[in-house]
């Protein structure tokens, strides 16, 4: 367990050194409040008036909460995510790997999941729609909610993979 703790630890700080940076902060700031504009339209767009109200209704008001709680946290780990992909490319601008890897698209994937994961399980998801498959998420036992977990485990994993290969960069955060 001392283990995990001192991965985080040395993750926390490499976060730290990166936000010292305030384009870094800035970008995840707008990066993380554009998406999670994009995840509130997508699940109010097939509701009746596009009214947040009416999808309480139709939803409930702790199927709401936890929704628009878990696009806050894939917003802000997708803002974290893209911050670090940009600081290990300007890092290794000069020598770049070409292999992206796992962490090079991890963190889209999670995106991805999260979109699917947006819509009003009632009235349909627009991607879903897209799809030929509007009411999907009716079908899902937690009605598309076990979606956005799986997209916030990705980009959990994501942030984790890019911060353990700053590590290995050898950036100095002290």
């Amino acid at each position: 367990m001392p283990k995990v703790i001192d991965k985080l630890l040395e993750i926390i700080d490499i976060l730290k050194y990166v936000y010292k940076s305030k384009k870094y902060l800035a970008l995840t700031i707008s990066s993380a409040i554009i998406s999670f504009v994009v995840f509130y339209k997508l699940t109010l767009a097939t509701v009746s008036d596009n009214k947040l109200q009416n999808y309480i209704i139709m939803s409930g008001y702790d199927y709401t909460y936890f929704s628009l709680l878990s696009f806050v946290i894939i917003s802000l780990l997708f803002g974290v995510y893209i911050s670090l992909v940009l600081f290990k490319f300007n890092l290794k601008k000069s020598s770049m790997n070409k292999k992206k890897g796992f962490s090079g698209i991890s963190g889209y994937l999670g995106v991805v999941a999260g979109v699917f994961g947006a819509g009003c399980p009632t009235c349909g998801s627009v991607v879903f729609a897209i799809l030929g498959a509007p009411l999907a998420l009716m079908y899902f036992p937690f009605r598309g909610f076990e979606l956005r977990i799986l997209s916030i485990l990705i980009l959990l994993i994501s942030v984790y993979i890019i911060s353990k290969s700053l590590i290995k960069c050898d950036v100095k955060i002290k």
